[in-house]
């Protein structure tokens, strides 16, 4: 049983302990920076507020549609979506996070209903019905399933016709890993990977946790989803540049958002991992 902080500062003390304790224990390398940053993203709902954007682009109306957060962590965008009267729920596989959420509802005087809205389970066994949600969000969770295709699979499940998916995780391509703050070979073979971790002084405990999720992965298990369902894969990175470009007034050109994604990838060499990001619409049964 895991115990509950009686006061607020208590509950972001219990925070901070227990996002250093998973990142000493997964990856190392704890420096006092990244646990103040860490700290306030992960307890302060403004930063998700980006995340709502992609809610307002899909149709996603306040108070209608149903909205999932696949692994929602501590629960902040889920709080915020709430907040903003939308009908968010979110899905966490890890017992101290649901513990704090909970807590953080009591404590900042949110409505005590909302802690419904918290559920724990996995992403290959989702404990929803067949078209529960209108829209559903997995942010930085694929890379750490143990079977990302079953995932995507469940998603598709429990998603309505007409709704949406979004699917944000990195690419492993990339020579940068972001957890470790690493470079990194693209694929990095696992053997290879874990004597360079242990060269470095790194625990190979959050390698295990890892999936090597590529873009090509995912457009391949999303096309391997055998749900009876018919979708529409989209790019989200390359509709939001080519909606930037629209506003400016500049035509479409061809090839021009692959030589940005290009020019991105090698100002990232070794200091930023390339990221995924997709919307899979559901059209029809």
């Amino acid at each position: 049983m895991i115990e509950s902080p009686a006061t607020l500062p208590e509950l972001r003390q219990f925070l901070r302990e227990n996002l250093a304790a998973g990142r000493r224990n997964h990856f190392g390398n704890v420096r006092e920076s990244w646990v103040a940053l860490a700290e306030d993203y992960f307890w302060d709902e403004k930063h998700q507020t980006w995340r709502l954007d992609f809610l307002t682009r899909h149709g996603v109306v306040p108070g209608r549609q149903r909205v999932l957060d696949l692994s929602s962590g501590c629960g902040q965008f889920v709080l915020l979506a709430l907040q903003r009267g939308y009908q968010c729920e979110g899905l966490e596989p890890d017992p101290w996070r649901k513990v704090f959420v909970e807590r953080k509802i009591d404590l900042s005087g949110h409505p005590p209903g909302w802690k419904a809205n918290f559920h724990q389970g996995i992403g290959e066994e989702l404990p929803f019905e067949d078209d529960t949600f209108d829209y559903i969000t997995s942010f930085q969770t694929l890379e750490h399933v143990e079977d990302p295709k079953r995932v995507i699979a469940e998603m598709v499940r429990v998603t309505r016709v007409g709704g949406a998916i979004h699917i944000m995780c990195p690419d492993y391509r990339s020579t940068f890993e972001g957890h470790y703050q690493l470079p990194w070979l693209p694929l990095f073979p696992r053997p290879l990977a874990r004597t360079y971790l242990k060269f470095m002084g790194r625990p190979v405990m959050g390698l295990e946790t890892i999936q090597y999720v590529t873009r090509p992965r995912v457009l391949s298990w999303i096309a391997q989803a055998e749900t009876g369902k018919r979708f529409l894969v989209s790019d989200e990175d390359r509709a939001i540049f080519e909606n930037g470009l629209r506003r400016k007034g500049i035509p479409r050109i061809p090839g021009v958002y692959w030589l940005w994604r290009t020019r991105a990838i090698i100002r990232d060499l070794g200091r930023r991992e390339s990221s995924v990001s997709l919307s899979i619409r559901v059209l029809s049964k």
